[in-house]
């Protein structure tokens, strides 16, 4: 498995490359028909298999519970059986497929806005590759999704934060388990209250913090220092909680300890 993320026309592409041991119509038929799909794909798809044909997606909860979402897109591209292009939603989903000595190369390219939800779908997409070949009559063992997504953001740096123009820095840091689960592991023992000291989790080395001046369990924690504020913001996100983190004022000197403070967090988030 290899891949590769880039930015191209202001879009995030992801390509995800994988060699799989069989031929090419057999593996068009399980990236196409929607009873192989079922097996690995992440929502039920029916496709009207045409140019400019309609696609629809649709999540439920549980197996025979009321749909959850529905979202649609059309075919942009379709040359059976190696080239499959189609829109979900404002995403762009190409799977080319390329015989190879050993069965076939299978190359999924994804255009998307979410750069830093990349290792969720990195990792997402990885366990259905795995699930796909399964499908196909392969032996492929079972990987833990929070490890991979933990793999992915080191490859491709996004747990890097970023100095503002205005000296601030900014961090927005995709985690594995849900903001409550979060909110939990920064308060510890201590418990957040506004006009109180932050708990300790949320204060990164070499920072006096004053105290609370906003806050809203799970969600959101701001509190000022001698140079502005500090703003802890979490929200759902693609597998888990989405964290952004804010530091107002001359604070690019703090950009080292907050990503030092955060991937420790997102360690202890692990199994």
């Amino acid at each position: 498995m290899t891949e590769t993320l880039s930015t191209e026309n202001g879009r995030t592409v992801l390509r995800m490359r994988r060699e799989l041991r069989h031929p090419v119509e057999k593996v068009w038929r399980a990236i196409t028909e929607p009873g192989q799909l079922a097996g690995w794909f992440p929502a039920a798809v029916e496709f009207d298999l045409r140019l400019d044909g309609p696609v629809t997606f649709t999540f439920e909860t549980d197996p025979g519970a009321p749909v959850d979402v529905q979202t649609s897109g059309v075919i942009r591209a379709y040359e059976p059986p190696k080239l499959l292009e189609y829109t979900w939603g404002v995403e762009v989903l190409r799977w080319e497929l390329d015989p190879s000595p050993d069965g076939c190369t299978l190359q999924l390219t994804a255009t998307y806005d979410d750069r830093p939800g990349s290792a969720s779908f990195s990792g997402g997409w990885t366990l259905c590759f795995d699930a796909l070949d399964r499908v196909l009559g392969g032996s492929v063992p079972e990987r833990d999704y929070a490890v991979l997504h933990e793999h992915f953001v080191k490859v491709y740096g996004l747990d890097e934060g970023v100095v503002t123009d205005d000296g601030g820095v900014r961090f927005e840091r995709q985690l594995v388990k849900p903001k409550e689960a979060v909110w939990q592991l920064l308060t510890g023992a201590e418990r957040a209250a506004a006009g109180s000291a932050p708990p300790a989790g949320f204060v990164a080395k070499g920072i006096d913090p004053g105290p609370v001046l906003d806050l809203e369990e799970p969600v959101r924690l701001s509190y000022g220092w001698s140079g502005g504020e500090v703003t802890w913001t979490l929200r759902d996100g693609n597998g888990g909680a989405r964290l952004v983190l804010t530091q107002t004022g001359p604070a690019a000197g703090y950009l080292n300890t907050w990503h030092d403070l955060i991937e420790t967090l997102a360690a202890e988030l692990l199994p």
